[in-house]
């Protein structure tokens, strides 16, 4: 995954939704034939799916390499270590604790509204587990719309472009919208269908055909609510967008979830409105922040944060090279004499000419060349940069040899 989310930042997300996609089919294919050939246990559905995802990692891995998308980025994923740089290990302290913390409450808060509907019942239970791989499929259309928005947002911001970053996200806002009527639409078709492709029990079916209405309205506040939380993120803004989510979802969904199953003793249409209803306020107050952002404000603030970075970051790595700058300078230096009379460097080209100025008789193949003391100084620089220039010139001998030619010919 992160590899993936990588190469979407950097302009191949093409590829990384493809090589998604393959690996996701194949492991649906493998445990199908596992489950129905083999008749597979649950480890052993775990360990076909874990061999998947190892498999397409090293795929993923070989094909970066071969196509030299990682070459940019070796340096800094490689051959440095970015503990040393305290300003840029705060910065994504910073940036990814409230990450975590959001994405570990919203998974939490799936789990606590399942033991809810488990004290309804075990069919309740298990209905509310089925609905949560339904919810999974909205979530990721949407999510595609809050991930585009918010490179798009941060991109513009950082670019000094505040009036189209508030663009950006206004359409981002208008698409996922759009979006998720469409994938509600579609959901709502097909009502009578769907469930008895998730389940085989009948009292389940009945349970999925009641709530789906509900889900394809929770859709659209959900899908609101997941764009507007990537786009208050991409203005550098996570802890604001994730205690507003936090909030709702442990003062409003959690509070109704638990009111209406454990203490009205309500069926699973009190959990579905309980959710609902902590969407619906997530998506209102996050939509008030993105307008009433003031964007010019943020585009600067970002750009001060991405120049201080820059510098803090160049100060780290000269100093990181100076101590061996210093210790290496004194060899360099005889390095590139004894590299420049080896090969045929310009310290070899300057020593060549000199001999050749002190010497007013050279011999080649018995013809006997005259160096006159009128000689024009020019004709001498010209020789002199033509033989640096030469890219045929690779040794003293060769540099003697041409010179001669040439001074033959002169």
């Amino acid at each position: 995954e992160s590899i993936l989310d990588f190469l979407e930042v950097v302009e191949h997300e093409a590829y990384a939704n493809i090589l998604a996609c393959i690996a996701a089919v194949t492991e649906v294919v493998l445990i199908w034939v596992g489950l129905h050939f083999y008749d597979a246990d649950l480890v052993f559905i775990g360990l076909i799916s874990l061999g998947n995802s190892a498999f397409f990692l090293v795929l993923n891995v070989m094909c970066c390499i071969g196509f030299g998308w990682l070459e940019k980025y070796e340096n800094g994923l490689i051959r440095s270590l970015a503990l040393r740089n305290r300003p840029l290990l705060k910065e994504f302290l910073k940036t990814s604790a409230p990450l975590a913390v959001g994405s570990m409450l919203a998974y939490a808060e799936w789990e606590l509204l399942t033991v809810f509907a488990a004290v309804l019942g075990p069919a309740e239970a298990a209905t509310w587990a089925v609905l949560g791989f339904v919810w999974d499929v909205f979530e990721s259309t949407t999510e595609a719309f809050g991930d585009a928005g918010e490179v798009r947002v941060s991109y513009q911001l950082g670019k000094g472009r505040p009036q189209l970053a508030r663009l950006s996200s206004y359409k981002s806002m208008f698409m996922g919208l759009a979006m998720s009527i469409v994938m509600s639409t579609i959901f709502l078709s097909l009502t009578n269908v769907l469930p008895e492709f998730l389940t085989t029990d009948q009292t389940i079916q009945d349970m999925l055909r009641m709530l789906f209405p509900m889900i394809a309205l929770g859709n659209v506040t959900m899908s609101v609510g997941m764009v507007c939380w990537a786009l208050v993120g991409a203005q550098l803004r996570y802890p604001l967008a994730t205690a507003i989510a936090t909030l709702c979802s442990f003062g409003i969904t959690l509070p109704l979830g638990a009111t209406f199953t454990i203490v009205l003793n309500y069926d699973l249409k009190g959990l579905t409105f309980a959710v609902i209803a902590g969407y619906v306020m997530t998506a209102m107050l996050l939509s008030t922040v993105l307008l009433m952002s003031d964007w010019e404000k943020l585009s600067e603030r970002i750009r001060e944060k991405v120049l201080a970075d820059t510098v803090d970051e160049d100060s780290s790595s000269s100093d990181d090279s100076s101590s061996s700058s210093s210790s290496s300078s004194s060899s360099e230096g005889e390095e590139d004499d004894l590299q420049g009379k080896q090969l045929g460097g310009p310290l070899a080209t300057k020593d060549v000419l000199a001999d050749f100025d002190a010497n007013s008789n050279m011999e080649d193949g018995g013809i006997t060349h005259k160096k006159s003391e009128e000689t024009d100084v020019s004709s001498v620089k010209a020789m002199h940069q033509a033989v640096q220039e030469d890219p045929n010139v690779t040794s003293p001998d060769r540099i003697i040899n041409r010179v001669v030619t040439w001074w033959g010919k002169e």
